[in-house]
């Protein structure tokens, strides 16, 4: 199968602290580099779970930028990312702590130049599927591209359009009526929301509410509810289907848990059309994901 994701290609900077002592772990895993980006790490579970991906991107002219793109490639996507002199490749501040809770800070970078002009047709002809993440659409700079990339997929209809439509404060940020009418316009085939994300969109507070609102924006809605695993609602189905967490030990870093998800998700459900599977497939990658330190 052959999927293709465009979007933010990042350096990870990882820091796992005490927030009593109020200071950095003083061990090995203390501070950690991985690679990162919500959409570059969907491309590279979509790989690994043994889909042909290509990514879309750019990087800055630095050492990041090509580590990154070595990462891609080293496994399996192909990378269609360009090096731009304007700006540094992005990067993120990860702070985790003993739970494996997160806060994050962004410095998107290159990655949000990306420019419909960085596209070529010919990536999009006989796609399985192509992924989005709210990065792309929600930011001003790499929206266009975000959109054009979205109706270059469109025009084979044979291929899945879904979308992360993460994170919550862009979300806000870009006006949630607003993202709401966007996502009802273009309806993606399946959206990934996040119970923090499906709230704010949806309005309701209960899984089940959130999820049954959602079926508005998209025919087949995957909350995902972190420890708790993951619900599914189809549009003309009145069920909303449960799926527990697949168990794993304590969490250490729940980094990149979402985009692992979506990505085995799209490719268990491209093999067999099987949305249970699917969503029991993607909640064995996320405890995967969650289980060590780093988004891949």
């Amino acid at each position: 199968m052959n999927i293709l994701s465009l979007g933010d290609l990042l350096l990870d900077v990882v820091i796992r602290y005490d927030p009593v002592a109020g200071e950095a772990d003083a061990g090995p895993d203390a501070v950690q580099l991985w690679p990162g980006g919500s959409a570059a790490n969907f491309a590279v579970w979509a790989a690994r779970c043994g889909a042909d991906v290509q990514f879309v991107s750019r990087v800055g002219r630095d050492w990041s930028g090509e580590m990154l793109i070595r990462s891609l490639e080293s496994a399996g996507a192909v990378a269609h990312v360009r090096v731009a002199d304007d700006l540094p490749t992005g990067r993120v501040l990860v702070m985790v702590d003993h739970e494996g809770v997160r806060r994050m800070w962004s410095y998107p970078g290159t990655s949000a130049t990306l420019h419909p002009d960085d596209l070529d047709p010919a990536w999009f002809h006989g796609l399985d599927a192509f992924h989005l993440t709210g990065y792309s659409l929600l930011r001003e700079g790499p929206r266009a591209a975000a959109l054009r990339a979205f109706e270059l997929a469109r025009s084979d209809s044979s291929a899945l359009c879904t979308l992360d439509p993460n994170p919550s404060h862009l979300i806000v940020d870009y006006g949630i009526s607003r993202y709401r009418d966007l996502l009802r316009a273009l309806q993606f085939d399946v959206i990934f929301p996040n119970v923090e994300e499906g709230r704010l969109l949806s309005g309701e507070d209960e899984p089940d509410r959130i999820a049954g609102s959602l079926l508005a924006l998209s025919p087949l809605v995957v909350l995902t509810l972190g420890a708790d695993g993951c619900m599914v609602a189809e549009r003309g189905k009145d069920d909303v289907t449960r799926f527990p967490a697949s168990s794993t030990e304590q969490a250490r870093d729940t980094t990149g848990a979402g985009d692992a998800f979506a990505a085995a998700f799209v490719v268990e459900y491209l093999a067999g059309k099987d949305w249970h599977s699917a969503a029991q497939k993607a909640n064995q990658c996320a405890a995967e994901v969650v289980a060590r330190v780093g988004a891949r």
